[in-house]
């Protein structure tokens, strides 16, 4: 009981054994200094969506085949395969190859009759009637079905599929959304205090939750100007700042999170924001002092990026937990219970 006693009040010794850091998937990093752009979080709303958005069709009944590389954030072009559609599975054989093979013969039902009608061997109600067959059967058969090939109707990005690999589709079914590739343009507020900076921000990330998350530049897109501090939308205390990007991913009027990125600056300490564990509005890291052996450290954060956040409180060389840091925390919990092991050493 002493020795844990000590470690109850040592400047916290948190003890994981191997085999629980490699269950909990614990990872530790050493902390380097380098380039980070300094970065703002705003609010910001898709002010225009893509106007036309659009969807992809199956011109068949059968089992969806997604093209090699179809999915969420894919660019295509007008007419590009999107899916092949299997017809073997459909019971009842495959519909439009019966469609074609009418279309074959009323074709040629129809120079046969209008060679006899010609030479006075046919009537004009046989004309007629061979006439009428012939475009019911052209009707009834899809030159698109034929190529069991579901394509996109217009140029954009893929923002949704809506029918899973293998699944069974009806002729006409929608098996995938894309967005136009004309530009949707995004709106960010940014806070007046961040107003003598305004024009260094020419890229950030957009987050809508559960839909995407993107960097604008890596859609084609980027900064379309801004009012002036003095413009009437600037009221209530922000600069609006505007995006053009192809596809913004969401409707008109979907709030997101932006992440607006400014020009980099060097030498700069930061972390993965999963690093940080924040206690009663405090935040600290875990430097993993040797093997598996952790000390809990406080530190101030300052700017992120979305993924990674700027710290001070830890050096460079410092080994901190980058992944698993709840597991480290349950240990440190643990270990200052009363009914804790003991730790020698």
């Amino acid at each position: 009981a002493a020795v844990h006693d000590d470690h109850e009040h040592a400047p916290g010794v948190i003890v994981l054994d191997g085999d629980a850091a490699e269950r909990f998937g614990v990872v530790s990093d050493t902390l380097s200094a380098g380039d980070f752009h300094s970065v703002v979080r705003a609010a910001g709303r898709v002010m225009q969506g893509g106007s036309q958005d659009a969807l992809v069709v199956s011109p068949v009944a059968g089992t969806v085949r997604y093209a090699r590389g179809i999915e969420p954030g894919t660019a295509v072009s007008k007419g590009a395969v999107v899916a092949s559609i299997e017809t073997s599975t459909v019971s009842g054989g495959d519909a439009n190859a019966a469609a074609a093979a009418t279309l074959a013969n009323a074709e040629k039902e129809l120079a046969r009759v209008k060679e006899l009608y010609g030479i006075q061997m046919a009537t004009r109600g046989e004309l007629n009637a061979a006439q009428s067959a012939y475009d019911a059967a052209r009707a009834a058969y899809s030159p698109a079905a034929g190529s069991r090939r579901a394509t996109a109707p217009t140029s954009g990005t893929v923002i949704q599929l809506l029918a899973k690999e293998g699944q069974y589709v009806q002729a006409g079914e929608a098996i995938a959304l894309t967005g136009s590739a004309s530009a949707s343009l995004l709106r960010v507020d940014l806070p007046m205090r961040h107003a003598a900076d305004a024009a260094t921000y020419a890229d950030m990330t957009v987050d809508i939750p559960g839909v995407a998350k993107y960097r604008v530049s890596e859609r084609g897109g980027r900064r379309s100007g801004s009012q002036g501090a003095g413009a009437s939308d600037a009221a209530g205390g922000y600069i609006p700042i505007y995006f053009s990007v192809n596809g913004s991913g969401a409707a008109a009027g979907t709030p997101f999170t932006a992440y607006l990125i400014g020009s980099p600056r060097s030498n700069v300490l930061t972390v993965p924001v999963e690093a940080l564990s924040e206690q009663q509005g405090s935040y600290y890291v875990y430097v993993n002092t040797e093997g598996h052996h952790f000390a809990k450290r406080l530190v101030k954060p300052g700017a992120s990026d979305g993924e990674r956040v700027e710290i001070s409180g830890v050096e460079p060389g410092e080994r901190v937990v980058v992944r698993g840091v709840s597991a480290v925390r349950l240990a440190e919990t643990s270990a200052v219970a009363p009914q804790g092991h003991s730790h020698n050493h």
